[in-house]
């Protein structure tokens, strides 16, 4: 199921993951991310406010991690890429396959 789509990445719901798909991009035709369900709030935390932490996430779940210091290092496709995972997250709520978590007590 598509959740979103912009020029260079894509988000679908396989299963219990969301996949994240670099579209027209020869560099990173190899890459995909698969982040699971159960790990998607805390790609949503970390979304707008660290891209370390959101880069450390997608690695934990990517098949080629080395092309994923590419898509995080990019400006361009960086911001592409939050807006995805932002419009995903809209899909996913409607749709009903996912309740957002308040932060963890004593985290920022």
């Amino acid at each position: 199921m598509l959740l979103a789509q912009s020029r260079h990445w894509r988000a679908e719901l396989v299963k219990d993951a969301v996949a994240l798909v670099p579209l027209d991009l020869p560099e990173l035709r190899d890459l995909r991310i698969e982040v699971p369900l159960s790990r998607w709030n805390t790609a949503v935390k970390h979304v707008q406010s660290d891209r370390k932490l959101l880069g450390g996430l997608l690695l934990d779940h990517a098949r080629h991690k080395d092309l994923v210091a590419i898509a995080v290092g990019r400006d361009r496709l960086w911001l592409e890429l939050t807006r995805v995972v932002l419009e995903a997250t809209a899909a996913l709520v409607a749709a009903g396959h996912l309740v957002l978590e308040p932060p963890e007590k004593g985290t920022p």
